[in-house]
């Protein structure tokens, strides 16, 4: 265990992260980055609790601390294989043995026992099994919040049914013990949230309604995503975009679908066009894809903003997914075209069809693309609304206001214990 200190006497908030949220460059950690930086703003005193896989995560954690002035707490994760094995032999999901470690299980423990927070913060699902098997939790008086973000057990059932045996199985297994953790955090945590109002009614219709679920939405920083200035597109038939985790499958699955099913229509109707993937560790099958019929694979880059303002659409083709994509509102702020489908779509606020093209078969996917660049008025058009609808609603501040309440409505209560 490896500590950062900083010291402070008001509210004392401990979160829990799966991974070092720092530096913010994809999903949760820029999430709970956003959130941790939130709290710090209002005043409150952090302490975030977080794992190390290799020798980055410490540096990262380290900057962490420096950025904002908080304490880290990182504790070092043993090798894949063994912490896999390990859930297997516990019946735990693998997700909760992902993240398992014996002596954050008893600092965590200590911290609840002592009271040495008010509130416990953990960043997802598969982190509620810390406090649930926590011999101090029910005699603590440390209110524990959870950020589920979208609902897990149900993106495992996804993945179930669209595999065979043997990762059918596993998949569902993976569900069935996600959906019980779910379940059980919501019937005893103080706070539950999800990323938007979607995924909150599936949760109350698949998992639990036993307490109420709060959106807590993702912002934008606009200082990182901006239009062009030069929105000249270099393609005269067109430059099309997809950024994420190259590793991930949902992002694996949307680029294969993709360019299996939409872009032979595509490259028929516009010869010279062009589609980047852009993001860090491609899989082998997204790395084949480089280079052949006018794709290409970048991998890793420090900086994804030159792509988007290259770019004249970005596609965001999801069939597995869950809770709201980043890299869409990062597209919509970059007053970029967007092609997506119904799940590309799903929880962002403003989509619609006058702000994007949402469409669910490959061949209404192919045309919208195709329009993009065929049909520029209409296409500007949704992508200028699309930019005034995020930056109307879509700072990290105010999609983080019912984070801000919950814990104002905390502080209040400790303060007027304390007189």
């Amino acid at each position: 265990m490896t500590r950062f200190y900083v010291y402070g006497d008001v509210l004392k908030i401990c979160v829990v992260a799966q991974r070092v949220p720092y530096p913010p460059n994809k999903g949760e950690k820029l999430r709970t980055f956003h959130q941790i930086e939130r709290m710090v703003e209002l005043g409150y005193s952090v302490e975030v609790v977080t794992f190390s896989e290799e020798t980055s995560d410490n540096i990262n954690a380290s900057s962490l601390k420096d950025k904002l002035g908080i304490t880290v707490t990182i504790f070092p994760l043993a090798g894949k294989l063994s912490r896999y094995l390990s859930a297997l032999l516990k019946n735990q999901p693998i997700s909760v043995g992902a993240f398992y470690q014996t002596d954050a299980a008893k600092y965590l423990d200590m911290v609840l026992k002592q009271n040495a927070c008010d509130v416990m913060f953990l960043s997802a699902s598969s982190l509620a099994g810390y406090v649930l098997s926590s011999p101090s939790f029910n005699q603590s008086q440390c209110k524990v919040m959870i950020d589920f973000m979208d609902v897990d057990s149900d993106k495992w059932l996804q993945y179930a049914s669209n595999a065979n045996w043997p990762m059918c199985a596993i998949y569902q297994r993976e569900a069935k013990g996600i959906r019980e953790l779910e379940r059980k955090a919501n019937e005893q945590f103080e706070k539950t949230f999800l990323i938007a109002q979607e995924e909150v009614a599936l949760f109350k219709r698949d998992v639990c309604n036993a307490n109420p679920v709060t959106v807590l939405g993702n912002g934008l920083d606009f200082s990182l995503f901006y239009p062009a200035e030069n929105t000249e597109k270099k393609e005269a038939d067109g430059h099309f975009l997809f950024t994420g985790v190259m590793d991930y499958k949902p992002n694996v699955d949307a680029v294969l679908w993709f360019v299996q099913n939409c872009w032979p229509g595509i490259k028929k109707h516009l010869p010279t066009a062009v589609f980047t993937v852009g993001g860090m560790n491609p899989l082998p099958e997204i790395n084949a894809l480089n280079g052949v019929d006018g794709v290409r694979v970048t991998g890793f880059v420090d900086d994804m903003l030159p792509f988007f303002h290259e770019a004249t659409a970005f596609v965001a083709p999801f069939r597995l997914a869950r809770g709201v994509q980043n890299k869409v509102l990062q597209a919509a702020a970059c007053d970029l075209t967007i092609v997506t489908t119904p799940m590309g779509a799903e929880g962002i606020q403003f989509a619609s069809q006058q702000t994007m093209f949402i469409e669910s078969s490959a061949e209404a996917f192919t045309a919208a693309c195709i329009e993009c660049v065929t049909n520029t008025e209409l296409a500007q058009s949704k992508a200028n609304q699309a930019l005034q609808a995020i930056r109307d609603d879509y700072s990290w501040k105010q999609q983080l206001l019912p984070l801000e309440h919950a814990l104002d409505k905390l502080a209040k209560k400790a303060e007027g214990a304390s007189l």
